[in-house]
């Protein structure tokens, strides 16, 4: 991954590289970033089932956590010519949570949303319950049936294995999300149906119950 952004920062360096060489790096650095991320996926479920996910628990608010997610994830949407959307955000009390687990759970929602929607969009929504906040990220894509969305949560599961091949991902992202969310005393789950698009929401506590050992 170095070595191609350097390549591709400064190709000049290199003396005379073809643009047809300069492509084939830019796949080499997707596709390296691509195994990186599976990677680092799998060590986290790993982490996750072994009970070994430590939380860095500390007060963010919603807005920085919400923004932090929509600024690492526009680039996916303007490249397909996507709207991204934020609704106006509530001015709730800040969460006390693990601020980079909850961003990654944002932008794994986003980027899950972006990348099985060929038309529209996705928009983003926050309101207060009580003392939790809910969030829902909703599409404009084809939507799940039902009986593929009450398996969606486990890990490497997609709608059908075609979907892998034709939009990426390894089907950890909602797994992870889930006990992302959990570790917080929260809850997510989806609505949808074929045709008319996913919103998956997801409710936090503004302080939750930390457990004993913080999942040492």
């Amino acid at each position: 991954i170095g070595f191609c952004e350097m390549i591709l920062q400064a190709p000049e360096v290199y003396g005379q590289l073809s643009p047809t060489l300069l492509g084939d790096l830019e796949v080499v650095l997707r596709n390296s970033h691509y195994l990186s991320r599976l990677v680092d996926d799998v060590l986290d479920l790993s982490q996750i089932e072994a009970n070994k996910m430590a939380l860095t628990r500390e007060r963010a608010t919603l807005s920085e956590l919400v923004e932090a997610a929509v600024v690492a994830a526009r680039p996916l949407f303007h490249s397909k010519g996507l709207y991204l959307e934020v609704e106006p955000l509530p001015d709730v009390p800040p969460l006390f949570c693990d601020r980079t687990r909850i961003r990654q759970v944002l932008l794994n929602l986003l980027t899950n949303a972006g990348r099985f929607t060929e038309h529209g969009g996705v928009r983003l929504c926050a309101w207060q319950e009580g003392a939790e906040v809910v969030v829902s990220v909703a599409d404009t894509g084809p939507g799940i049936p039902a009986e593929a969305a009450r398996s969606l949560f486990q890990p490497f599961r997609q709608v059908d294995g075609s979907l892998r091949r034709r939009y990426g991902g390894s089907g950890l992202g909602l797994s992870i999300c889930k006990s992302f969310v959990e570790q917080h005393g929260g809850r997510i789950w989806l609505q949808s149906g074929e045709g008319v698009g996913t919103t998956v929401f997801f409710r936090l506590p503004f302080d939750p119950p930390a457990p004993a050992d913080d999942g040492v």
